[in-house]
């Protein structure tokens, strides 16, 4: 009997071993299979994402136009620098921000800015924006050094004219977290310059274009490889071209606005507009002091901000469509008023002796000595404050505010930009709600003036005496032109549009404007001194108080100029066949004849001989603390309003 074999477990684990090694590989082969056939092509674009970096490329942002073609605002190049921290190591950190320090001469908020957002290691972190090519020169020469860096070509706003013009076209500022949470989705990004004011802002859709993408290859450390490596990873798909915003085209004539600039120089704070009374364009919009859109879109210093906070004729608010006192260019509504409700024929005349007496107080006119029998053309002719005393106690106050609607008083115009006020035209209901102890019949004769509580825009005196200089007919601002595209062929135009018409008789509109010319054109009108021989204008001057009227007249000049007097005057040219209608503030700038005439007729002046600014270089925009006094003619003008009314 042979002995029994012992089992040979030597052979027993090696086939072990094979079974185990055999399923191993096949665990492996499975999760190759799995990985390089069922999920290829998510796991190849993992990896090339890693060295492949998409950049969105920001859209040319359209040019503001005025009517004629001139460039208001424009696009120049520029760089931004960026760096990416997931590429920059720990190590490599200190060294970064000392190269970035020294080349870019950041400031210590900047530094620690730049810092914090290494430290975080996520997204992209805004080094500097608009940097000069020598400082790209820098960077450049000493990349190796400068892991993650990326240097974007783009391009800043730059606006030619300066301050001329600023409120309306406006200027663009880097989009804020709380705007850029809300705009997200709309294709907006981190470091994009979106509209602040005027154009800007309000055509920010037309204006801003679409972004597109540029795809290039870099290594570990963030540096642009060779166009081959790129060719080869990206193939035909390394740039989708952004598509660049449209163009807008202004009524605005910088030519205009620049004579405007170089008349206003005498005077630190006010506005002028003007309009096309044949159809409502916004011929000029300007408002004084201004701002500079350059500095303000991007390289705005700490020294400008405070200057521009602190400055006490507000800088950055929009007066041509803030309200002001309007002062005597109001007594349009009365005039029309008392003819259309027959209490006054055109030749029925009141007499004025200096004053009206009234509910026991005594209402002074500006001329202490009267102005004797007026009719309605002579009451504006030289601005007599008894005959519309006398209109007002007869008609109200809400019979006065119906007319001043009707001449779109008190109501918002439709302007396009910026937040425009609606002004003010008090009425019976109005100080019922507002005036501690209500209404007082004393109000009528204060409002009818001008005065009061009465408040209109610059904007609306304008588009008012357009709409008189055309028959009656009140146009919306028309301030944007057309829309263009890239190869400047009309996408859309903004044809005019009636908003309202004035309801009155052909006739009595006649003789307000037989008032108006009588105004300029005949001796004893308040802007008879300051009339010129190039172009027949009509118009009417206003002297607005900002302040009571004591027992002691002190002249303008003498009050703290903060109390002086608005003066204003609005007026159409020629008076046949108008084609401008014009109104100029100057606050606290003194008398409506002396000084607020003498400032449009050199407007119309040199608008009717062609005169070009644009030739010459603009100057600085630096206003003198007061203005030169110019003591015109006493005799002539309105020296000192009407008195605030209170019983």
């Amino acid at each position: 009997m042979q002995p029994k074999q012992k089992p040979d477990y030597g052979v027993t684990r090696y086939l072990g071993l094979i079974v185990f090694v055999a399923f191993a590989f096949s665990i492996i082969l499975g999760r190759l299979w799995y990985i390089q056939v069922i999920n290829g092509d998510t796991y190849f674009r993992a990896s090339t994402e890693n060295i492949i970096r998409n950049v969105e490329t920001r859209p040319p942002r359209g040019k503001i136009l005025d009517a004629h073609g001139t460039v208001l605002a424009e696009n120049r190049p520029s760089y931004d620098v960026f760096v990416h921290p997931h590429l920059v190591s720990e190590k490599d950190r200190p060294e970064v921000l000392t190269l970035l320090t020294k080349y870019l001469n950041l400031n210590e908020t900047d530094l620690k800015r730049v810092e914090k957002g290494l430290e975080a290691r996520a997204g992209e972190v805004s080094v500097k924006r608009d940097i000069p090519r020598y400082q790209v020169a820098l960077l450049e020469g000493d990349r190796l050094r400068l892991p993650g860096l990326e240097i974007q070509a783009n391009s800043h706003r730059y606006y030619p004219l300066e301050h001329v013009g600023s409120h309306v076209i406006g200027f663009v500022g880097e989009i804020r977290s709380q705007e850029l949470k809300e705009l997200r989705s709309t294709g907006y990004r981190p470091g994009d310059y979106i509209g602040r004011v005027g154009v800007e802002s309000s055509f920010e859709a037309v204006l801003r274009g679409s972004p597109g993408i540029e795809r290039s290859v870099v290594d570990a450390r963030g540096i642009p490889q060779g166009e081959a490596e790129t060719k080869f990873l990206i193939g035909d798909y390394q740039k989708v071209r952004p598509v660049p915003g449209r163009d807008v085209k202004l009524t605005l004539d910088s030519r205009l606005e620049l004579i405007i600039d170089e008349a206003m120089k005498n005077y630190p704070s006010g506005a002028v507009v003007a309009v096309d009374p044949r159809d409502g364009s916004v011929l000029a919009a300007y408002s004084k002091p201004s701002f500079n859109p350059n500095s303000w879109s991007g390289r705005l210093s700490t020294t400008e901000k405070i200057q521009s906070d602190n400055n006490p004729y507000k800088p950055m608010l929009d007066k041509s469509i803030s309200a002001y006192f309007p002062g005597s260019i109001f007594k349009l509504a009365g005039a029309l008023a008392a003819l259309e409700e027959g209490m006054m024929k055109p030749d029925d005349t009141i007499k004025c002796s200096g004053s009206y007496l009234f509910g026991g107080r005594r209402f002074r006119c500006w001329k202490g000595g009267g102005h004797g029998k007026m009719n309605v053309m002579e009451a504006l002719q030289h601005s007599c404050d008894v005959y519309f005393y006398k209109v007002a106690e007869t008609l109200g106050i809400d019979k006065i505010a119906e007319y001043a609607y009707r001449f779109g008083f008190g109501e918002p115009t439709g302007y396009p930009v910026n937040s425009e006020s609606p002004g003010r035209v008090p009425t019976k209901e109005w100080h019922a709600k507002i005036t501690p102890g209500g209404f007082q019949h004393g109000f009528a004769l204060n409002t009818v003036l001008g005065q009061g509580d009465t408040l209109t825009t610059p904007l609306q005196a304008a588009l008012a005496y357009a709409a008189l200089a055309n028959g009656g007919t009140i146009y919306y601002p028309r301030l944007i032109d057309r829309i263009l595209n890239a190869d400047g062929s009309t996408l859309f135009e903004f044809e005019p549009r009636v908003r309202k018409t004035i309801k009155a008789s052909d006739e009595h509109v006649a003789v307000l404007k037989k008032g108006l010319w009588m105004t300029v054109q005949e001796d004893g009108g308040t802007s008879y001194p300051y009339r010129i021989e190039e172009v027949e204008v009509s118009g009417k001057t206003g002297t607005a108080q900002v302040k009571k009227i004591g027992r002691i007249r002190v002249a303008n000049r003498d009050k703290e100029f903060r109390f002086r007097d608005h003066a204003w005057f609005s007026a159409y040219a020629p008076s046949k066949e108008p084609t401008i209608a014009i109104t100029v503030f100057l606050e606290h700038g003194g008398h409506g004849s002396s000084d607020a005439t003498p400032v449009a007729m050199e407007i119309l002046k040199r608008w009717f001989e062609g005169d070009d600014p644009r030739t010459r270089k603009i100057g600085d925009n630096v206003p003198e603390i007061f203005p030169s006094e110019n003591p015109g003619n006493p005799g002539q003008e309105e020296e000192l309003e009407e008195e605030v009314a209170d019983e």
